[in-house]
C-alpha cells in the first residue's frame, strides 16, 4: 500500500498586509493556498491508497470562509477520486472551548474523509486497492489536557488483524535527542516515544507540528509544513512524504514555496553610512525577486542608526516580496564581542523620533530640546497605555 503523509498546511494564515490587487486576498494567505494545491495535485497524480494529514489543516479553529472553501474543494477532489484521507486535529485547529463545535465535524461529511479531533485516541482501518491487505491507522490528535493525552496513549493497541499498523500524532517529539522540535507555542503537545513507552512496534509513525522535514528514526518522520510561517523557518523546504508499506520505503517530495532567505549579516562596527549602504547593495541580486528576506545590521552605533537612510536600503531590495531589517546595536559590553549587543527588529518610537529630528532640523530647530520633550511625551503615553 502506498500513502502520502503531509501536515501543517495552515490554511487561512495571513501576514504582512500585502494583498493581491485582482482578488483582494492577502498574498501570504494565497501562498498557503497555492502550496495546498501543489500537494493535492501531486496526490491526485500519484493516486495512493490513502493520505495522512498529521494536523493543523487550518491556521485557527475558526478559519475564514475562503480557507474553508479551499479545504473543502481539495477534500472533495480526493474523495471523488476514491482516495481516503485520515486527518487529525493539531493545536492550531483545536478550539479552546469544545461547546463551540469543531470545523472537523463538517469535514467528516465526505465519505472518504476520516477525522480524529475529539482529544481522544481513534483508529481507522483501510483496505488496499487490490482488496488483499489492510492497514490500521492509529490516531492521537492534539489533546488540550495532559490527562487526555495520557488516556490516548493508554488506549493504543496494535491491530493484529491488519498487515500494517501506522501511528499518527501531532506535537513536539521529546525523544528527538539533540534536535529541538518545539515550535514555542503556548498550547503545543509534547510526545513521548510511543514504541518505547507502550512496547509496541509500528510500520510507520506520521508526525505533524514541526515545520521541517525530519527523520526521527528509520520509520518515524515529520513531513514538515507545506509553507513557512516565520523567519525562524528560513532555509526549510516545503513538501510531503510518499510511503510504500510493502517495500518499507519513504520518499520526501519538495514542493514550490515562496523563498525565505537570511542574508549574510552586515558588520557595521567602524563603518560609515556609505560603506554600510554599499554592503547592502552587494547583498542584493536579481535571483532574490519575490523572496522574503532578513537582513541583520550588527554592532550598529546608535548615532549611525539615526544617520542611515532606511528607505534607501528598502529601495535596494525593491524587487523582493518583503525585507525584514534587524539591528544589533553596539554597546560597551559588546566592544570585545561581535556577537553581543542589543538586538531589535525595528527602531523604538524614541529612536525613530530622534531620526526624524536629525533629518529635519538642518541646524535651525533646537533639536536637543525637541528631543527631550518628545521623549518625555512618549514616556507619559506609554504609562497611560499600561494603565489602560
Amino acid at each position: 500500500m502506498r500513502f502520502v503523509h503531509f501536515a501543517d498546511t495552515h490554511l487561512g494564515f495571513s501576514d504582512l498586509s500585502k494583498v493581491e490587487a485582482a482578488t483582494g486576498v492577502n498574498r501570504r494567505e494565497q501562498d498557503f493556498y497555492d502550496a495546498w494545491w501543489h500537494a493535492i495535485n501531486g496526490i491526485l497524480a500519484l493516486r495512493p491508497d490513502f493520505v495522512l494529514h498529521a494536523g493543523d489543516l487550518f491556521q485557527s479553529p475558526r478559519p475564514n470562509n475562503r480557507a474553508i472553501a479551499v479545504a473543502l474543494e481539495g477534500l472533495h477532489k480526493l474523495s471523488a477520486a476514491g482516495i481516503p484521507l485520515i486527518i487529525i486535529a493539531g493545536n492550531h485547529s483545536t478550539p479552546r472551548i469544545r461547546a463551540t463545535g469543531n470545523i472537523f465535524e463538517a469535514l467528516s461529511v465526505f465519505p472518504n474523509v476520516h477525522a480524529a479531533y475529539r482529544g481522544a485516541y481513534e483508529k481507522f482501518t483501510l483496505t488496499a486497492r487490490d482488496g488483499r491487505d489492510h492497514c490500521t491507522i492509529h490516531c492521537i490528535p492534539h489533546c488540550s489536557l495532559s490527562e487526555e493525552l495520557e488516556k490516548a496513549y493508554a488506549a493504543v493497541e496494535s491491530d493484529a488483524s491488519a498487515r500494517w499498523n501506522i501511528l499518527m500524532m501531532h506535537g513536539a517529539w521529546r525523544a528527538a535527542g539533540k534536535i529541538d522540535t518545539r515550535m514555542g507555542e503556548f498550547n503545543e503537545q509534547f510526545l513521548e516515544d510511543p514504541e518505547a513507552r507502550l512496547n509496541l512496534t509500528f510500520d510507520y509513525i506520521a508526525l505533524g507540528h514541526y515545520h521541517r522535514y525530519l527523520a526521527i528514526n528509520e520509520h518515524t518522520f515529520y513531513s514538515g509544513s507545506t509553507e513557512r510561517t516565520s523567519f525562524n523557518e528560513a532555509g526549510y523546504t516545503s513538501g510531503y512524504i510518499i510511503g510504500d508499506l510493502r517495500t518499507k520505503s519513504w520518499q520526501y517530495v519538495a514542493i514550490p514555496s515562496r523563498p525565505m532567505v537570511r542574508l549574510r549579516p552586515i558588520e557595521c562596527r567602524g563603518k560609515s553610512a556609505e560603506e554600510i549602504m554599499l554592503e547592502a547593495q552587494q547583498r542584493s541580486s536579481d535571483d532574490l525577486a519575490g523572496a522574503m528576506l532578513t537582513l541583520e545590521l550588527r554592532n550598529l552605533a546608535r548615532e549611525m542608526y539615526l544617520q542611515l537612510d532606511l528607505t534607501a536600503i528598502d529601495a535596494v531590495f525593491a524587487h523582493v516580496f518583503h525585507l525584514n531589517k534587524q539591528f544589533t546595536f553596539a554597546t560597551p559590553a559588546s566592544a570585545a564581542s561581535p556577537e553581543a549587543g542589543e538586538h531589535l527588529g525595528i527602531g523604538s518610537l524614541r529612536e525613530e523620533f530622534s531620526r526624524f529630528l536629525l533629518q529635519r532640523s538642518n541646524g535651525v530647530l533646537p533639536r536637543a530640546e525637541l528631543e527631550r520633550l518628545g521623549w518625555q511625551y512618549l514616556a507619559e503615553a506609554e504609562i497611560l497605555e499600561q494603565e489602560g
